[in-house]
């Protein structure tokens, strides 16, 4: 088991979003979950609860977020979408890293 907790429905999706102290972070990938994104999950575990999502198994959650390639990455804060991230670029990596670190 990795550092993320898989979304397999609706209604585990919505209880993520019930998370008002912490990022709710969702990892949406096809196939397998990149070691870096694991890592990245860990560093960030004190102030983000990460979630994977294969949009390969359920592309009517990759349509609902509006996820057009993977990987691609959605950060909710207080059930509101705050960020996402399309196919990793570093740069908006770098950006969304700085949000993750300073906490609700």
């Amino acid at each position: 088991m990795g550092a993320h907790t898989e979304l397999t429905s609706k209604a585990d999706f919505d209880k993520a979003l019930e998370t008002t102290d912490k990022y709710v972070l969702v990892y949406a990938y096809e196939g397998e979950v990149s070691p870096q994104a694991e890592s990245y999950a860990t560093k960030f575990a004190s102030t983000v609860d990460s979630y994977k999502l294969d949009i390969s198994k359920y592309p009517e959650a990759a349509k609902f977020h509006g996820i057009t390639q993977a990987p691609s990455i959605v950060v909710y804060k207080s059930g509101k979408e705050a960020a996402k991230v399309e196919g990793v670029v570093p740069e908006k990596m770098k950006e969304l890293g700085e949000m993750l670190s300073k906490g609700v």
